[in-house]
């Protein structure tokens, strides 16, 4: 009986023995895979990134001098001083003289607000030190 013991219990840890190299074996190789997979898509990412890094030409079309910029922002400010100026002038009427001009003025006040925020935007992307774009 001992040694039926003795032998089951060797043939247990041989078993035991097979299925950890196989398994660590099988885990190396998919390490393996895993590396090639990983250094294939750093790859691609560096060639996504090279891309973006590129210095383009612009078409002649498409460029802007710097004294056109500054001439369209002249007007978008002009635009928006006359809104502010509107919207101001709908709320001291309603206010103050109590005319029915709610209306007109938050939507004064919305393009306002709207065309300020594009203002501001085109000025930083066109004049910002060191040029995003």
């Amino acid at each position: 009986m001992k040694m039926m013991h003795k032998s089951l219990f060797l043939c247990l840890c041989l078993l035991m023995l097979c299925v950890g190299f196989s398994s660590a074996s099988v885990a190396a190789g998919t390490d393996v895979n895993a590396n090639i997979t990983s250094e294939a898509s750093l790859e691609h990412s560096a060639d996504v990134m090279r891309q973006f890094n590129e210095e383009k030409e612009l078409a002649a079309e498409r460029a802007i001098s710097t004294n056109r910029k500054h001439q369209i922002l002249f007007w978008m400010g002009g635009a928006l001083l006359c809104l502010i100026l509107l919207a101001a002038g709908f709320g001291v009427a309603m206010g103050i003289f109590g005319k029915d001009v709610f209306l007109w003025h938050v939507l004064t006040a919305g393009l306002a607000t709207t065309l300020a925020i594009v203002h501001a935007v085109v000025a930083f992307v066109w004049f910002y030190p060191g040029r995003l774009l």
